[in-house]
């Protein structure tokens, strides 16, 4: 997890009154330190860079050579336009954090457009990815104190001006993208006076996707206290994250693991029964061996969202079990049709905001149902099933 500061800021732009950074807090919760490491990213940035200036270092490196002097001077910088300060951050984390698969940035005013540029033009494999979002005070629209600036010489103070053709151009490219961007929380402080409300959003979100906290533009980023509604709002959300990330690492872990035998559970002599192929009833094992890990790994939202999903994996049953009734189809015809569905209707009726579900999960909800003596699930009508079955278990 990287923090990137905004205009003319630094690492104090995290330090509360009692000298404690937002970076540091986050790091003494023993939750979130064991499921993140900690940085501060820091960047040029100057209302005036002129004492930075390639004359001022000249004449500064020249004085230093009168005897008795002290050798003084510096590199020459000067402040970058957006864009270049996005190509500076992805170089950042390419080289500095290039052993990380993914990060997730907490951005402040400016440092939310480089972090957002930074996003947009992200190439696989050009360093982590981003996958989570924090935008604290972020200029997306444009800042109304930039206007103060603009006539001076600050190509930032001109890029945040509202409306300007890079800040109207970033913003939406951004909105373009907004199904394919990382997990976004938006921070809105109530007494900013650099940053309007409609600007510290870059279109309209949902209310679990912003935040509206106490605070104006400088001290949103400074929580004095855990208790601190900007310090609860970013931790939560990072505990979100980091759920979402084991999540799929568990679901890619299940894929990669040997999946049980399953030969005497309920849900498999209900197939081999009525004669449901061996590629089937492979196929059906796999689907509940995946259901089964990743609805371990749910906590109480996930769970309540793959019963709902599982609710309409059982819809798609019914209705496909009813049409073949009184058909001269076999049970492994409507098996496989009931199966062909539920894959069919995976980014349709089945689509699901958890990102670590595919197909198979959704095929192996249907199993889970059907690991029972009851009728919900079955595949044939055969009066006798159900003895079968109970045979079969002895």
């Amino acid at each position: 997890m990287i923090f990137i500061h905004g205009f003319t800021g630094g690492t104090g732009t995290w330090r509360n009154v009692a000298g404690t950074s937002f970076k540091e807090m986050l790091e003494a919760d023993s939750q979130l330190n064991q499921e993140f490491d900690f940085f501060e990213y820091e960047y040029f940035t100057k209302i005036t860079a002129i004492q930075h200036s390639a004359v001022v270092q000249k004449l500064l490196a020249l004085i230093s050579f009168i005897p008795g002097l002290p050798k003084i001077g510096g590199k020459i910088k000067k402040n970058q336009t957006i864009a270049n300060l996005s190509q500076g951050f992805s170089t950042h984390l390419r080289y500095i954090l290039g052993d990380y698969s993914s990060v997730v940035v907490i951005a402040h005013s400016l440092g939310g457009l480089i972090a957002k540029d930074q996003i947009l033009n992200y190439e696989e494999g050009n360093g982590p990815k981003v996958v989570g979002y924090v935008s604290l005070a972020v200029p997306h629209k444009g800042s109304l104190s930039a206007l103060l600036l603009a006539p001076t010489s600050n190509i930032n103070a001109k890029e945040l001006v509202p409306l300007s053709e890079y800040s109207d151009e970033l913003n939406n490219k951004w909105t373009l993208h907004r199904d394919h961007l990382p997990s976004s929380l938006y921070l809105i402080a109530q007494h900013d006076e650099c940053v309007p409300k409609t600007s510290a959003i870059p279109f309209t979100v949902t209310a679990q996707q912003k935040a509206v906290v106490d605070h104006d533009h400088c001290s949103i980023c400074k929580p004095p206290s855990r208790e601190d509604l900007s310090y609860k709002a970013v931790r939560q959300f990072l505990k979100n994250i980091a759920h979402a990330q084991n999540m799929a690492n568990t679901a890619n872990t299940a894929a990669t693991t040997v999946t049980p035998d399953y030969d005497k559970e309920i849900f498999v002599l209900k197939m081999i029964i009525c004669d449901i192929g061996p590629k089937g009833v492979d196929d059906a094992k796999e689907c509940f061996f995946n259901a089964e890990i990743i609805s371990k790994a749910a906590n109480k939202n996930d769970a309540k969202e793959m019963l709902q999903l599982q609710q309409k994996v059982l819809s798609i049953y019914n209705q496909k079990y009813n049409a073949f009734v009184g058909t001269k189809s076999t049970p492994n015809h409507v098996f496989a049709q009931i199966h062909s569905e539920i894959t069919a209707q995976d980014s349709l009726a089945l689509k699901s905001s958890l990102v670590s579900l595919n197909f198979l999960h959704k095929k192996g909800l249907l199993h889970q149902l059907a690991n029972n003596m009851g009728e919900t699930v079955v595949w044939s009508d055969d009066a006798d099933y159900f003895t079968k079955i109970k045979k079969a278990l002895v």
